[in-house]
């Protein structure tokens, strides 16, 4: 297996952390050629550590599909400002993101996940979990709205919405719950708002493909020497 990238996420990649936040990872890996080719194994599509430092890394197929439905969680790796790893396979996906976006999946993904974390926000009695819900929720919901408007995906949240969230993360109380609900109606219709004027990106599929059959034969050339 090698590792094509592997950068920043979470928190401290949204600027919405403390000097004790953990790290958060994610990366991408190519899986060798026979073994994917090979009826007797089986190779593994997503491979995670768990811990202080949370690493989670997709095989570059699964990535590259995933990244075609919208997942903004997915979409962070092309646009994280710390790179652990890095590799020319890795350089190219970042110079070519737009390929791999398709704005409808995108914003239905977008407003699918927020409407989830909104949802447990309200189904439980407010604890440790219901701030990370809201601020997720919210997150990600800003990212669409900053999307559609700039045609650029924002991964550090900006103010004064920067300093909302970090009030509804450090400093949550039950009577809180309202405001949130509100605020999640805000977001929602400045993304209908947003959208007719965005412009409308489907991927490149067929470049896609290209790109996934070079990075294994890049792969293989080393796996040769």
């Amino acid at each position: 297996m090698k590792t094509v990238t592997e950068v920043l996420v979470g928190s401290r990649l949204h600027n919405l952390h403390r000097e004790d936040s953990d790290y958060d990872w994610r990366g991408i890996h190519i899986n060798p050629i026979k073994a994917i080719l090979s009826p007797f194994k089986k190779t593994k599509n997503t491979s995670w550590i768990e811990g202080d430092v949370d690493s989670t890394s997709y095989e570059l197929v699964d990535f590259c599909k995933q990244a075609t439905h919208g997942n903004a969680t997915i979409l962070e790796v092309f646009f994280s400002n710390e790179i652990k790893v890095d590799s020319e396979i890795a350089k190219e996906m970042r110079d070519n993101w737009k390929m791999f976006i398709d704005t409808d999946k995108f914003v239905a993904a977008s407003r699918g996940y927020a409407h989830n974390q909104y949802n447990k926000m309200r189904l439980f009695e407010p604890d440790e979990r219901t701030p990370k819900f809201a601020v997720a929720y919210q997150r990600v919901l800003w990212q669409c709205w900053e999307f559609l408007r700039t045609d650029k995906f924002k991964c550090q949240i900006e103010e004064p919405y920067r300093s909302c969230l970090l009030d509804d993360k450090y400093n949550f109380t039950p009577d809180s719950v309202l405001m949130l609900g509100e605020r999640f109606m805000m977001l929602q219709q400045k993304i209908t708002e947003a959208y007719p004027n965005a412009k409308k990106r489907k991927p490149n599929f067929d470049w896609i493909e290209g790109f996934i059959y070079r990075s294994y034969m890049k792969y293989k050339k080393l796996e040769d020497k």
